[in-house]
């Protein structure tokens, strides 16, 4: 079994590789080519944390099995820490290929998921982007995000300021957004009005917007409030959005943004256009018209992400030695080789 640390997955995974991967996946969701994950969500309140365990595979050898565990500790101000592990396994075979850390794994393939589907989705003459969140995935986020529209202002909005600066000073460092404008936004509506791309990536529970101040035109992708009653846009912006989904089903059963406006009725049936996977097939999606001026990615994340991405990694990690190889029978570590070349 190969093993793939944080440092060797950073080494190995290329954005635009990884937006590929998201935009395959979400085919292959679509197409009915990934069959449904089993899903295990454990909560606890005390203290408070919980395990969420993914498992599915495609219709070749291989199936993934992740856990992301996350707690809350410390202080008042519930500092919260998380970690998580994926197995990929040959699941002809039945044994692993691999045990890969996915603490960044995670924030690529879900950076790579906003992405494909922005690709799409977003105005092409997009110039200033909005994010509402400032945890570990908002560097992914952004640079991503900054890899299929060219922004040229950055907005960052949180609650907590010291991070918001952090976070904005990190990213002005980075290469890829050289020449854009990035800083600390401390009016959310502001901020929203500002926006021809808002990603929301935050832990509220409630709201995070004003909806009325989001203009026509404006693509949003809701990547937080994954939890039946949690939500991150409010009923005035809900009531004018025309909605994409990477995973139908879930995105509006266990993702409060969905469900709670259409068990009220403020979201209609007919907002819903479908799974994005489906339009990337396509390669277009039909006109914005009428009262739904705004359009929405509700991103929930799916199995068929870990399984392309995962597969993805381990295969260049063959190919190019990185890792270390662990014989289970014995216990013995040794590095791995790279693949042999092809006589020519």
């Amino acid at each position: 079994m190969r093993l793939l640390s944080e440092r060797d997955i950073e080494r190995l995974i290329d954005p635009a590789a990884a937006i590929e991967a998201a935009a395959e996946a979400y085919r292959r969701q679509s197409a009915g080519d990934i069959p449904t994950p089993g899903r295990l969500d454990v909560l606890r309140t005390n203290p408070k944390g919980g395990a969420l365990v993914l498992a599915g595979h495609s219709f070749d050898r291989r199936f993934v099995v992740k856990t992301n565990i996350h707690a809350y500790a410390g202080d008042a101000a519930l500092s919260r820490s998380a970690g998580s592990g994926l197995v990929l396994w040959d699941g002809v075979a039945c044994v692993p290929l691999a045990h890969m850390a996915t603490t960044s794994f995670n924030d690529h393939r879900t950076a790579a998921g906003f992405a494909a589907a922005a690709r799409l989705l977003a105005p092409a003459q997009a110039r200033t982007l909005a994010v509402f969140g400032a945890g570990k995935i908002a560097p992914a986020t952004v640079l991503y995000l900054a890899a299929v529209r060219r922004f040229s202002r950055i907005l960052l909005i949180g609650r907590n300021e010291e991070r918001l600066r952090g976070l904005a000073a990190q990213l002005r460092a980075r290469r890829e957004l050289a020449g854009a404008t990035i800083t600390a936004e401390t009016d959310a509506g502001r901020a929203a009005y500002e926006a021809d791309v808002i990603v929301t990536i935050s832990t509220a529970e409630e709201p995070v917007f004003p909806g009325e101040a989001v203009r026509p035109g404006t693509f949003v992708v809701l990547g937080g409030a994954n939890r039946p009653t949690h939500r991150e846009a409010d009923d005035t912006f809900i009531r004018r959005a025309r909605v994409f989904a990477d995973h139908l089903e879930g995105a509006t059963t266990r993702a409060g943004d969905l469900a709670v406006p259409l068990a009220s009725g403020v979201l209609r049936g007919t907002q819903i256009f479908g799974e994005i996977g489906t339009f990337l097939t396509a390669g277009s999606v039909p006109p914005a018209t009428g009262e739904l001026d705004v359009t929405v990615f509700k991103s929930i994340g799916i199995a068929a992400q870990d399984v392309i991405t995962a597969g993805m990694i381990y295969d260049l990690a063959v190919k190019t030695g990185v890792g270390l190889e662990f014989d289970m029978r014995d216990g013995s570590f040794t590095s791995a080789p790279p693949a042999p070349t092809a006589e020519p």
